[in-house]
């Protein structure tokens, strides 16, 4: 299979998965954007992170990190503390209630992706678990296993 075709492949399976992040971050009990959503993710996957820190595992600029941890830190799903090695530093966390909601849409989420498998054969599945692995190692992508299963 040519480049092309492969990654002519994952593009469509990223707005599968994408229409499945929408439907699933829209029926959570909180409303938060899908860029929200990833801002906690991300806190649940690395711990407290720096506004910067943040804006860079979006791959956005810190202004629009911040924005996006104002409205997060008024829904009471993240705070901010002072770091207490250098008090110069404000580290960026989640409140129990954001490892909820990341918890909440985890579930539904992972749903809706075993419907999904459930209408594939065996055939259909041989290879995608190594080949999705190693997909994500390159993307530097946590595994839910390696930081959510505290959340289910």
């Amino acid at each position: 299979m040519a480049d092309h075709e492969l990654a002519d492949a994952f593009v469509t399976a990223s707005r599968a998965l994408i229409g499945l992040a929408v439907r699933t971050i829209g029926d959570a009990p909180v409303e938060v954007t899908v860029a929200q959503h990833r801002v906690l993710v991300l806190l649940a996957g690395r711990g407290a992170l720096t506004i910067g820190e943040i804006a860079e595992g979006l791959g956005v600029n810190p202004s629009n990190a911040t924005r996006y941890c104002d409205r997060l830190q008024r829904l009471e799903l993240l705070t901010r503390t002072r770091s207490p090695v250098d008090g110069r530093v404000v580290l960026v966390s989640l409140t129990q209630a954001g490892t909820a909601l990341v918890g909440e849409v985890t579930r539904r989420r992972r749903a809706e992706v075993e419907k999904v498998l459930a209408r594939m054969t065996a055939a259909d599945t041989a290879g995608m678990l190594d080949a999705l692995r190693a997909f994500n190692r390159a993307a530097d992508e946590l595994g839910d296993r390696d930081w959510a299963s505290a959340l289910w």
